[in-house]
């Protein structure tokens, strides 16, 4: 029976097999295939062509997949169906094919190539759908795809670099947003046969990057060349040369070319009405500007009436300041409103204190961060008219909202050119905030906290976002192989900077800007390779800490210290005042006495003229009355004033302030001066970092010691003391031919204490802005260490670097993050600390101060009280000459940096003597009172 079976089994078996073997193998219809790819290929296709090219390839997909072996075709037919049905703006249909095609390719095929082209073209739909995060993600893995197959010719890579730069731009990281765009331009096909339309439409977009950065002429020169060339593009490029007039308010010739424009299409237009609008606005012709911002709504709402759309939302955002130049706060609060509902996903609220919760659920995070500055404008100028508490604190929440945007828009920016133009840019926004975080102050005290969150959100936040970062990498388990390739392409591109800085002939430097470009794109990627580490964005979202509050600021302080605090708004100085158990908030006006006193007092220290008399006492006690004697209730009895300053009072040596002209008691007699850029840098812990300085962790650089060839053909002035200098405090120092700038470079990174005794250059650019070592042969850049390379420097294990050279903690001010000086770069690079100089030094009063210098830190002392010490010696050193005691030769140096607590043990050898004597006191009474015991016996 079990046989019958078995036999019944194996015929019906071969049986099925027979039967399947004569049924017609499903093929794939070559014929429908080409036509499709025909009909797709089409110079002029219209709907119906389109319409059935897209069935023709669904049809074949089909075919393919039922064949089990034809994956490729399907794959991507779906990725070309899907590029019809986004010709039409039909997305969610695209991006259904465009997933379909990357299924079947990750199951089946493993194909790059297919790959690359279906999370492109999602990445495009995305994009259009304002869906900008996912948009970013399929770039970035079509981009991924590039680097993995440099030897594969990809397609419609000038595509994929611009659509990164749009994604930047968007994001306001315009620097980066123009590298992008120059790396798709350079992508481009120049033999082909749209080379020429391809070409006008990056140099557009590098136009228009240009605008935002405010390089207007620049801007100018490309579209001026652009009209040279017979395009399509043409009335694109006149409106954008329309809207560089206007950023350049010559709205004669903004309106001229936008009345010569034709029809342009939907988009275009809206654009184009908005500036019309604001000519309008800013002419006073409100009626006619009302006129326009409602045709752009209306133009919008016809476009995009489903979809958050930022063009609208600027047209709100554009009729609130339009009703609140009239002076209609109420109307113009409703706009503003509308203009947030617009441009957030999920903001529904209305009302002078509704606000939308995440930052991150923005279409455009700009446009966000521009309607929140104007609601809480909006909210500060009720509070000015009706006084109603209500408003104080909507006004402040807003522009807190605003702020907090502003960082989340900063810390997605990959550079610190981009954080530090779009801080420069948006100083307004950080000054009214902390002008009615003032008043509101003045009202009640409670709001301490938001004037030092405003103040601090404004103050070193690249400074301090760069050494969050480094922390970060190094608690999260990023594989060494990423940090190094990190630290390469940040040290090649410093070399690339500097040869370029140092090169003068056009022909030699473009190659190198190219090459420049590819770097900055690269570390743009490393960057993304972070991100998709866990345990970094698990850190990440850790590290975010506290916000800045009046407690966390007191808990910090010691018993001798105060934090003196400095923000400049308009005819305003706000200065605030901390210590551990008080504080008070004053309001100084500077108006044109104290600008004048101001500036003789700078003169009289910066600009030393032999045999002139020092004639800076008036001028150094006016400042001191104007801006310290307010305080004195918080700051006259703490030994220690930390100084975070704002603006001009960057170039101001605080120690040099007399109370009273006749006296000419200097500050420096009772505190010690030290200065940085944030609370949130000084409240920073580095555990990495060592207590103190040890003299065989200490390294010392001379390079001008003696005169020799080399320093005689450089044309440097031999610098003889600064032999002794450096031989005071360290054996481990190195003069003449043995101090290069190479060893430097070597040999820093380990220690803790670093001393470069030499010349120095500051300019307000980085080609001058350099520290000099041995000049061992005539090619400049060998032999200065430049800004850009000190910002690339690991000195994460450095206490501090003393830089006893001309102007090193001088340069150019920046808003909100002092001065772009040698000294803020070597913060940058990680040390805690650095003492530099404000204008040039005399080589003798140098060797003096830094010799006294040395001998109290390596006592024990910290670096402000011995660098306090040390000028305090000069002062009283009957050896010395009196023009030498005069504020323009000692105090030039300060100590800029991290502070700790003041005790016994790093007060020096005045500390340790005042403690063994107190030891001795106490031993002396306990003595007496025993004796007297024992006699009561």
């Amino acid at each position: 029976m079990k046989k019958m079976q078995l036999i019944l089994i194996l015929v019906m078996v071969a049986v099925t097999c027979w039967v399947w073997a004569q049924m017609p193998a499903t093929v794939i219809d070559k014929d429908k295939l080409a036509r499709a790819n025909r009909l797709y290929d089409l110079e002029e296709p219209t709907t119906t062509t389109d319409s059935t090219a897209m069935s023709l390839f669904l049809e074949t997909a089909a075919q393919a997949i039922e064949t089990g072996t034809e994956f490729a075709i399907a794959a991507k037919n779906f990725i070309r169906a899907g590029n019809i049905h986004q010709t039409y703006q039909r997305y969610p249909q695209a991006n259904q094919l465009y997933y379909q095609s990357l299924y079947i390719n990750k199951t089946y095929l493993h194909n790059d190539e297919l790959e690359y082209e279906a999370a492109l073209f999602l990445g495009t739909s995305r994009y259009y759908q304002n869906i900008i995060d996912s948009a970013q993600i399929y770039f970035e893995r079509a981009f991924d795809i590039v680097i993995r197959n440099p030897q594969i010719k990809l397609p419609e890579q000038e595509h994929l670099y611009n659509s990164l730069g749009a994604i930047y731009f968007e994001g306001a990281n315009y620097q980066q947003a123009k590298n992008y765009f120059e790396r798709a331009l350079q992508a481009a096909d120049r033999k082909g046969t749209e080379y020429t339309e391809t070409y006008v439409s990056i140099k557009n977009n590098i136009a228009q990057c240009l605008v935002q950065l405010k390089q207007f002429e620049d801007a100018l020169k490309v579209y001026k060349e652009l009209l040279q060339l017979s395009t399509e593009q043409r009335n694109l490029v006149l409106q954008n040369t329309a809207h560089t007039y206007f950023e350049l308010e010559q709205f004669d010739s903004a309106l001229h070319i936008y009345s010569s424009l034709p029809a342009l299409n939907q988009l275009n237009h809206i654009v184009a009405l908005n500036d019309i609008g604001r000519i309008y606005m800013k002419r006073g012709q409100w009626p006619l500007a009302e006129k326009i911002f409602d045709s752009a709504i209306h133009a919008n709402k016809k476009m995009a009436a489903a979809i958050k759309n930022k063009e609208e939302a600027q047209a709100y955002l554009y009729r609130s300041e339009l009703a609140m130049v009239q002076g209609l706060t109420d109307e113009a609060l409703t706009w503003c409103d509308l203009a947030l509902q617009e441009v957030h996903m999920n903001y529904k609220g209305a009302g002078i204190d509704a606000l939308p919760e995440k930052v991150s659920e923005a279409v455009s995070p700009i446009v966000l961060f521009q309607a929140l500055r104007q609601k809480a404008v909006l909210a500060s100028n009720k509070f000015d008219k009706e006084k109603r508490p209500l408003y104080l604190k909507a006004g402040l929440q807003a522009y807190k909202k605003a702020i907090q945007t502003a960082n989340y828009i900063k810390l997605n920016f990959d550079n610190d050119e981009a954080k530090l133009f779009f801080t420069d840019k948006n100083t307004t926004i950080y000054k009214e905030a902390i002008a009615l975080a003032a008043k509101a102050v003045a009202q009640d005290e409670q709001f301490a906290d938001d004037f030092l969150f405003f103040s601090d959100s404004y103050k070193g936040s690249v400074v301090f976002q760069n050494l969050e970062s480094i922390e970060l990498k190094s608690s999260a388990q990023i594989p060494d192989s990423i940090k190094k390739r990190e630290k390469e392409i940040k040290q090649l591109i410093a070399v690339y900077t500097s040869r370029i800085n140092n090169n003068n002939t056009a022909s030699d430097v473009l190659p190198l800007q190219e090459r420049l470009l590819q770097l900055q794109v690269a570390l743009s990627r490393l960057q993304k390779q972070y991100e998709k580490d866990v345990t970094y964005n698990l850190y990440k979202y850790q590290q975010k800490g506290a916000e800045i509050s009046l407690a966390r600021v007191q808990q910090f302080l010691d018993n001798e210290t105060a934090f003196i605090d400095f923000v400049t708004y308009d005819s305003v100085l706000y200065v605030m005042a901390i210590n551990k158990n008080k504080w008070t908030l004053q309001p100084v006006l500077t108006d044109g006495i104290f600008s004048s006193q101001f500036q003789k007092f700078i003169n009289e220290n910066y600009l030393q003229l032999q045999g002139k008399r020092y004639e800076g006492f008036g001028p150094a006690a006016y400042l001191y009355k104007k801006l310290l004697q307010p305080l004195n209730g918080v700051i006259a009895t703490k030994k220690r004033w930390v100084i975070i300053p704002d603006g001009i009072l960057h170039y101001l040596p605080f120690d040099a302030l007399v109370r009273d002209a006749e006296d000419r008691d200097y500050l420096v007699n009772d505190h010690a001066m030290s200065y940085h850029y944030s609370f949130q840098l000084l409240l920073q812990n580095n555990s990495h970092h060592s207590d103190q300085p040890q003299a065989n962790r200490s390294i010392a650089f001379a390079p001008f010691t003696v005169s020799d060839n080399h320093v005689k053909k450089s044309k440097f002035q031999v610098l003889p003391y600064s032999l002794y200098e450096v031989k005071s405090f360290t054996s481990n120092y190195f003069t003449s031919y043995k101090a290069t700038k190479n060893f430097f470079l070597s040999a820093a990174p380990e220690y803790q204490l670093i001393h470069l005794a030499t010349h120095a250059s500051v300019s307000t650019d980085s080609i001058n802005n350099w520290i000099q070592f041995y000049p061992a042969d005539t090619v400049d850049m060998n032999n200065r260490l430049y800004i850009h390379e000190v910002y690339n420097l690991n000195l994460h294990k450095t206490n501090l670097v003393i830089l006893s050279a001309c102007e090193t903690a001088g340069g150019t001010t920046i808003a909100g993050e002092g001065l772009l000086s040698l000294s803020r770069a070597f913060i940058y690079a990680g040390s805690d600390g650095i003492i530099s100089t404000l204008w040039k030094t005399e080589d003798k009063v140098t060797a003096y101060l830094m010799e006294r210098l040395h001998f109290h830190i390596n006592k024990g002392m910290l670096p402000e009280l011995a660098l306090q010490e040390a000028k305090k010696e000069l002062l009283e050193n009957k050896t010395i000459e009196a023009q030498y005691k005069t504020p323009n030769y000692w105090s030039n140096f300060i100590y800029a940096g991290k502070i700790k607590p003041a005790s016994f043990f790093n007060r020096g050898l005045k500390g340790w003597i005042f403690l063994f004597l107190a030891v001795l006191f106490l031993y002396g009474v306990y003595m007496l009172k025993r004796k007297r015991f024992l006699l009561k016996q």
